[in-house]
């Protein structure tokens, strides 16, 4: 595997073609593009390869197509996301394929669906779309970083937290819970403060205060500016 890669792609399987012609085009332009197909090695632990290929990359592209994201996706664009939090200027970029439903957008964390995204809706052959891409790919004079862990990079304000969970409804909060690792049982259910707390010291103890706040920061931006958090 190479020591880095221009853009991790992120597909689900059903969009392998559309994503593999995406990838020559690319490739014939120079770029380093990591996909699964061309990249992982036979024999090896899939998962490992893929976390290391996500560190390594200067950007990473989330394709969405006819069956939206798949599981797999999920797991790497939460990822991508949170690193985005962590290291200023790394790229996302969503990419709409042939096929895709408007709705697929909607249902996006919000934060990634304020991005700013390439739309192949009208076909591969769109070269202004392509050509919009491949700028965001080599526009950013940006270079892995690697990190030991998350409080590293992440500070976090336990007041300002609060401040930001105290705002959700309930279920937000079981949500934000399950996303970040903290089971439903683990946590109170008496009342939005409480909750909060509860979630708060949960996410402290086992070692996931700034996975919670990141995953606020994805999934409820506006809580998180008006709470002071970004």
């Amino acid at each position: 595997m190479p020591d880095s890669f221009d853009i991790f792609l992120s597909y689900h399987s059903w969009d392998i073609r559309a994503v593999k012609i995406i990838a020559r085009v690319l490739h014939n332009r120079g770029f380093k593009a990591f996909l699964d197909k061309w990249n992982l090695t036979p024999g090896q632990p899939w998962l490992t390869e893929i976390e290391d290929a996500l560190q390594m990359s200067r950007a990473f592209g989330i394709f969405i197509g006819p069956q939206g994201l798949g599981p797999v996706q999920v797991a790497e664009m939460r990822a991508a996301l949170n690193r985005k939090f962590r290291e200023k200027g790394y790229p996302v970029i969503p990419v709409l394929l042939p096929g895709s439903k408007p709705e697929n957008r909607e249902h996006l964390p919000s934060f990634l669906a304020q991005q700013t995204w390439i739309d192949f809706r009208s076909g591969l052959e769109n070269e202004g779309e392509m050509e919009r891409f491949i700028a965001q790919i080599s526009s950013k004079n940006h270079h892995p970083v690697f990190f030991s862990r998350a409080s590293d990079v992440v500070n976090v304000d336990k007041s300002k937290l609060l401040r930001a969970l105290v705002l959700l409804e309930p279920e937000d909060l079981v949500y934000l819970g399950e996303i970040t690792g903290i089971r439903r049982a683990e946590i109170t259910s008496d009342g939005v403060k409480t909750i909060a707390v509860s979630l708060v010291n949960r996410a402290e103890i086992i070692g996931c205060l700034e996975e919670l706040q990141v995953n606020l920061i994805i999934e409820y931006p506006a809580i998180a500016v008006k709470s002071g958090i970004t």
